[in-house]
């Protein structure tokens, strides 16, 4: 099962013809890191101006173009059969998303079980972190926090279900927004609600297939995607309003969608928001009304969680941003 990544008001992602791949396995060790301390919070340049435009825009489903591409894992059979046989479940691999910020200080955590989710986000919270991203791999929490989001109060709910309907009704009465969401594969979710976004309405759909329909008419309405989660094969999408975008495309494939996404970059957008299942990988590009000071965006594929990698990217102040498991490789 796969995890979503939460893009909220937090993720700063625009500018042209700067993004870089890169491939390879992440770190082991450690299950968690931190960034050092910063010297001031960027509110101004966190926060992105906000319009309520929402004009319709494509989604582009290249699932029917690549159906006979599911070659991985590959399996060798003794030693006289050499043989590549094809088993039933594609490769899947962590997608994490680096966009750049001034210097701040950002938390990880990964291999987070159920009961250790609470301590790292309580802790993260005593120390003026918001969780900014969730995600999850099989039944393994993943939590990024920083500075970064502008967000001023935070809840955040572990439930059985896929998705807590009557908590966050229950929150949005109270003035919180959903800006994190993941699911597992055992059909549970997290849920992350934050006060200090400039979201006005949200909504939310889940759903057993990839909500385009519902996604089209949400755009006409005025509003935008900021959020979104797997739990096995259902999806979790979530809209707001005033979310500073001016447009914004999903790109659908069966794997990730390199040629796509560059496209779409060299246009002026950047991955606000991402979601894998074992099928399936869905990434959503905006063009912020307002955009930051730098452009520079990256993203990284690899088989384990990229620990290492993350440290790296801290060094050239590139944050992670987003970050999802599941299939991204045909």
């Amino acid at each position: 099962g796969g995890g979503g990544g939460g893009g909220g008001g937090g993720v700063r992602v625009v500018g042209r013809k700067r993004l870089r791949e890169a491939g390879g396995s992440g770190g082991g060790g450690d299950e968690d890191g931190q960034r050092g301390e910063v010297d001031e919070r960027e509110d101004v340049a966190m926060r992105l101006a906000l319009d309520e435009a929402g004009k319709p825009s494509n989604i582009t489903n290249n699932n029917n173009n690549i159906s006979n591409d599911v070659d991985e894992p590959r399996l060798l059979l003794g030693n006289n059969n050499r043989k590549r046989v094809r088993l039933g479940l594609p490769a899947t691999q962590w997608l994490t998303i680096y966009s750049r910020y001034r210097a701040m200080k950002q938390r990880y955590h990964y291999n987070v079980t159920d009961s250790r989710v609470s301590q790292h986000v309580d802790k993260g919270l005593a120390d003026g972190l918001f969780v900014s991203s969730v995600s999850c791999c099989q039944d393994l929490w993943a939590l990024v926090l920083d500075v970064g989001n502008g967000y001023s109060a935070q809840v955040y709910q572990l439930c059985p279900q896929f998705l807590p309907k009557e908590w966050i009704m229950a929150k949005w009465e109270e003035g919180f927004y959903v800006t994190g969401v993941a699911g597992s594969s055992n059909g549970s979710c997290l849920v992350v609600m934050s006060k200090g976004t400039l979201y006005t309405q949200q909504s939310y759909k889940v759903s057993d297939s990839f909500p385009f329909k519902w996604i089209n008419k949400k755009w006409k309405e005025g509003f935008h995607v900021t959020s979104m989660a797997t739990s096995h094969t259902r999806w979790a999408v979530i809209v707001s309003r005033n979310a500073g975008f001016v447009d914004q495309c999903v790109e659908l494939d069966f794997q990730y969608s390199s040629e796509g996404v560059h496209r779409r970059w060299d246009n002026g957008y950047r991955i606000t928001a991402i979601a894998a299942t074992q099928d399936q990988t869905a990434i959503v590009l905006s063009v912020p009304k307002k955009q930051p000071p730098d452009e520079t965006q990256e993203t990284l594929r690899t088989s384990m969680f990229p620990a290492s990698h993350i440290k790296e990217k801290w060094e050239k102040n590139l944050y992670l941003s987003g970050l999802a498991y599941g299939r991204t490789v045909s």
